[in-house]
């Protein structure tokens, strides 16, 4: 009798336990955890990854980046990530662990991020990382961003870009547009970025999808950035074509760091030689422009974030691409000091007076722009102030005509910025 009563008390013990383990193992997940590709300036060294991309009235001003040259990549899995059979009962701690966990922590856990995705949503993931990186002042957010966006098309497919938004230069976009990519590939690449990209209200939102399309191009071209160059060549128009060359530049120099879209490659696109790949690439004028409109980060990267140094460099490119590598200067000016108005003026101070002082003005304040979208209150406003003599008249003027990309027909929003410019520039606002 006790014999039996044993084995019954044991039978038991051993079913709970593999209840138990079974619910442990539905809650870790049966993914591992995929480290995100964070931005230098809170987890990896050298400081300050690329910031951002800028535009110019006559066509948008791109960053860009790629690498060597293979074959294309097989598309990666798209399989979408699926709560267990205990979602429902698992929803109340999943929003407790995105509470009690800092943005950093949860983009570092795959499984915790697509958990989060689905259960708070893009849009409180994304305001939460903004939160946090304080508006990108205490960190630069834009790799944690297209963090999220990969995980988010994973997740939700096209409908995670009506979801992402603009903050942290646009990152959750370009994020879904790579895993898009690596879904779908570049067979009919018009038609497949018309479809996603046309759908954005104002032509800034159709930029940065298009920008997307750059680095995500590259990374399924297996970094191959001549390859990548003809793909974007594709596209229906010149505005098309050169935002995405501007994206594929973006994504070599990131991807040379160290922080491009996929973490198992290298590029060869770049060098010990500040000026490559734009002194070895297409010397086509749109190549070459949004070439050296993303060149500094990667002189800034050889040089340890020597600006002197790299002033010098941007001196010894051809002579009609001076300009454009001090707008690009401007960027990584901003880029590098996290949009700060007080550290931003004396990098520009640095570059000599006339043209080029201006093109750093205005590639300094694109960044904020780019970075805010639609966001955008008075952080370029405190910028422009700052600005003295002609490069202050060519920051408020870019961003007058910024105002227009970003906000499209909101007209509250464009005064409520034109109302902070100075006073002798504010007619800017009515050209």
């Amino acid at each position: 009798m006790l014999q039996n009563e044993i084995k019954q008390f044991v039978g038991i013990a051993i079913v709970l336990f593999l209840v138990i383990l079974g619910g442990f193992l539905l809650f870790s997940h049966a993914a591992a955890p995929e480290a995100p590709r964070a931005d230098n300036s809170a987890l990896v060294a050298p400081p300050a990854a690329p910031q951002g991309q800028v535009a110019e009235p006559s066509a948008p001003l791109l960053a860009g980046g790629d690498m060597g040259a293979t074959a294309p990549t097989a598309a990666t899995s798209t399989a979408t990530h699926v709560l267990s059979p205990l979602a429902t009962d698992r929803k109340a701690e999943v929003q407790a662990a995105f509470a009690a966990k800092s943005i950093l922590d949860i983009v570092k856990d795959k499984a915790l991020l697509q958990d989060s995705l689905q259960v708070m949503g893009i849009s409180a993931v994304m305001s939460k990382l903004v939160a946090e990186s304080n508006g990108g002042s205490t960190f630069d957010c834009h790799q944690e961003a297209h963090y999220i966006g990969r995980n988010a098309y994973d997740l939700f497919k096209e409908k995670a870009f009506a979801e992402c938004d603009a903050s942290c230069h646009s990152g959750c976009y370009h994020g879904a547009m790579e895993t898009m990519l690596q879904e779908k590939g570049t067979g009919n690449l018009a038609a497949t970025i018309d479809s996603v990209c046309q759908t954005f209200s104002t032509s800034f939102g159709i930029f940065e999808c298009l920008h997307g399309v750059g680095h995500g191009i590259l990374a399924y071209m297996n970094y191959d950035l001549p390859a990548t160059l003809k793909e974007c060549g594709k596209l229906s128009s010149n505005f098309e074509t050169t935002s995405c060359y501007g994206g594929a530049f973006m994504e070599n120099v990131l991807t040379g760091e160290g922080l491009g879209a996929s973490s198992i490659h290298t590029t060869t696109w770049v060098s010990k030689n500040p000026q490559f790949p734009c002194s070895g690439i297409d010397q086509d004028f749109n190549v070459q422009y949004q070439c050296y409109q993303m060149q500094t980060s990667w002189m800034l990267w050889l040089n340890g974030y020597n600006f002197d140094g790299v002033k010098d460099e941007c001196l010894k490119a051809p002579g009609n691409m001076i300009p454009v590598c001090f707008k690009s200067y401007g960027r990584d000016a901003a880029g590098n000091s996290l949009r700060d108005a007080q550290k931003i003026v004396p990098l520009c101070e640095k570059v000599p007076a006339g043209d080029n002082r201006n093109q750093c003005a205005i590639g300094a304040v694109n960044v904020i722009v780019d970075f805010w979208g639609g966001k955008l209150d008075n952080q370029a406003t405190v910028l422009c102030s700052l600005f003295k003599n002609d490069e202050q008249k060519a920051c408020y003027e870019t961003l007058a005509w910024r105002l227009g990309d970003v906000f499209g027909g909101n007209i509250a929003k464009k005064t409520a910025v034109c109302n902070g410019f100075d006073e002798k520039y504010r007619y800017l606002c009515n050209t």
